[in-house]
């Protein structure tokens, strides 16, 4: 009851404030990370632009983003110590509907737009850049990947699609993408290619996060899969959570050893993107939020975290 108490006079203090007040609060809160199992830090805000970042991919040291649907087809270079943008690289060919995750191997990096909230995309696809191309260029052109997902007979507008996806990556010579599902609150994984063309998808397996799956990265040199996402209901609605995979053998990823981890953003931050830093470390990225309630509105930046596994 104490500590009822004292949350329900913080909240009432906070709707007394001035909005300029109530952003410097949100502001401080955004550099506290509530600890369980590990430790997640804000590195900085991200650039006005990012918005809404969605995809990260950590290449040869260079930080690599974009914005989901809608925007343009663009990928941007990230100043990994204050958030601005170093460079911006456009798709010439392509077309931002509902850009989602990065993925990449040792020649390409792969867009995948295959967002489709409601289940009713029929224009599902992934591109294909060569890297080669992205370190020299600020225009590219891109392979296509049209897919489609091999269960799905269904284009009816369904807000509680499994179809959806926000996440995926390239892995011997394969793409493995790992759905969002509104439904049933699981992944499932499908396998396509990596070359162009059009490709129907086979699905591979699925598991029960108990949460919505927004992004996806592998640590090719100690095979370990990293999942991020939030829980969609109950009680820690909106709280991020991470998902670790190790030893496990070929694609099995669900396998071996399994490790789900709990760490601090503000209760209503949208996690979005994911990529390997090094062996154990993650960036993860958040996009920005405005919020209101009874007690008043506030905006949650778009952030930079890194998380220590």
């Amino acid at each position: 009851m104490k500590t009822i108490t004292i949350l329900f006079s913080a909240l009432l203090l906070f709707s007394a404030c001035s909005d300029s007040e109530k952003q410097k609060v949100i502001d401080a809160i955004q550099d506290i990370n509530i600890k369980n199992d590990v430790e997640a830090d804000t590195v900085t805000s991200l650039d006005d632009t990012l918005s809404e970042t969605s995809g990260l991919a950590y290449i040869d040291g260079t930080l690599w983003s974009h914005n989901d649907s809608g925007s343009k087809a663009e990928l941007n270079v990230i100043d990994q110590e204050n958030g601005s943008i170093l460079k911006t690289v456009t798709v010439s060919n392509a077309t931002n509907i509902d850009w989602e995750d990065l993925a990449f191997n040792d020649t390409h990096l792969f867009i995948g737009d295959f967002g489709n909230n409601e289940g009713m995309r029929q224009d599902l696809a992934i591109y294909k850049i060569k890297l080669t191309d992205l370190k020299t260029k600020t225009t590219v052109e891109a392979e296509k990947l049209a897919f489609s997902y091999a269960d799905q007979n269904d284009f009816t507008k369904n807000a509680d699609t499994n179809y959806d996806c926000e996440a995926f990556i390239a892995y011997e010579n394969q793409l493995y993408l790992f759905t969002k599902n509104h439904g049933n609150e699981e992944t499932n994984v499908y396998k396509l290619s990596v070359n162009s063309g059009t490709e129907v998808s086979e699905k591979v397996t699925t598991y029960n996060t108990n949460a919505l799956v927004t992004g996806a990265s592998i640590d090719l040199s100690n095979n370990v899969l990293a999942l991020i996402g939030y829980s969609a209901s109950g009680d820690n609605k909106g709280t991020p959570k991470t998902w670790i995979f190790s030893e496990f053998t070929d694609a099995d990823f669900f396998e071996g050893t399994q490790d789900k981890l709990t760490w601090g953003t503000p209760a209503k931050a949208q996690i979005e993107g994911v990529t390997h830093l090094d062996t154990g470390k993650l960036y993860i990225a958040s996009e920005k939020l405005d919020y209101s309630n009874s007690l008043g509105s506030f905006t949650i930046k778009q952030e930079l975290y890194r998380l220590d596994y």
